[in-house]
């Protein structure tokens, strides 16, 4: 009697665990079909309609649209944010960031942000631009000519090698960044045409293309800089005049006006 009842109690587990087999493959069922449905949801709605680019580039929104590979029309749900964000970074150089995002039901929107800080200068290979970190952005065989010139050249005192992605970390770059740093402070960088650290004794700078600022050394540049500064906003200065100013000696700063030819021979490694 006992032996039956053992049987019967076996019997009614092999039950209870063959329904609860076939409930957890029902749920996982149920669970693969509503993912099956919401895939399929996805591919048939929710299509990109709408791009919207934030930031100012000197690349137009066609370029950044083209760049990230992102179409409308595709599905927001399969959209890689990432992949798009570094498609972008790889296509287009002067952009220090960018952060891609979607937003249901059919809106992307891409924000870049461009370096502040571009120059140009020297390479083996002709001219390079780069960032304010001399991280190589793009090589070109030569510059712009002057008329159409409006960035910052510095003049160093070894030309740049390396390809894109690539740092010139020469102490005359050292001189240069340092040097632009005390010209922002003194608000001369709007207006900056040409850094010249080629000489470590013969350092000086274009504003406008019309002023020189002859410096000297680095020593006591601050100084320099502010003695300069105050020339500049003296009463009787000329602004609509060339003319260059040296300050070597920070106690007599010596202005003297000059003639276009004197001024434009500055930018001849535009003709380079």
């Amino acid at each position: 009697m006992e032996e039956k009842t053992n049987k019967r109690e076996v019997k009614r587990t092999g039950h209870r665990r063959g329904s609860k087999i076939i409930f957890l493959a029902g749920v996982v069922g149920a669970f693969l079909l509503v993912v099956a449905f919401v895939s399929a949801l996805a591919l048939l709605l929710f299509p990109v309609t709408q791009i919207e680019v934030v930031g100012d580039s000197r690349y137009s929104y066609s370029e950044i649209i083209s760049a990230s590979g992102i179409k409308r029309g595709a599905r927001l749900y399969y959209l890689a944010e990432s992949r798009a964000e570094n498609k972008v970074m790889q296509a287009l150089p002067y952009l220090e960031s960018v952060s891609v995002n979607s937003y249901f039901p059919n809106r992307v929107k891409i924000e870049i942000k461009e370096y502040e800080n571009i120059y140009l200068i020297e390479h083996n290979d002709g001219f390079c631009y780069v960032n304010h970190e001399f991280e190589i952005l793009e090589i070109v065989p030569t510059a712009t000519s002057f008329a159409e010139f409006s960035g910052i050249f510095i003049r160093l005192e070894n030309k740049a090698s390396g390809e894109v992605g690539s740092i010139y970390s020469g102490d005359d770059a050292k001189r240069a960044i340092e040097l632009v740093e005390y010209l922002k402070e003194y608000g001369f960088y709007d207006y900056l045409n040409i850094v010249d650290v080629k000489g470590k004794y013969d350092i000086s700078f274009v504003a406008g293309k019309s002023f020189k600022f002859i410096l000297g050394s680095m020593a006591d540049i601050e100084e320099k800089i502010d003695a300069s500064f105050k020339v500049c906003f003296s009463d009787g200065f000329k602004t609509e005049e060339n003319c260059i100013i040296n300050a070597e000696d920070k106690k007599r700063v010596i202005l003297r006006y000059v003639d276009d030819e004197i001024i434009m021979a500055e930018f001849d490694f535009c003709q380079n």
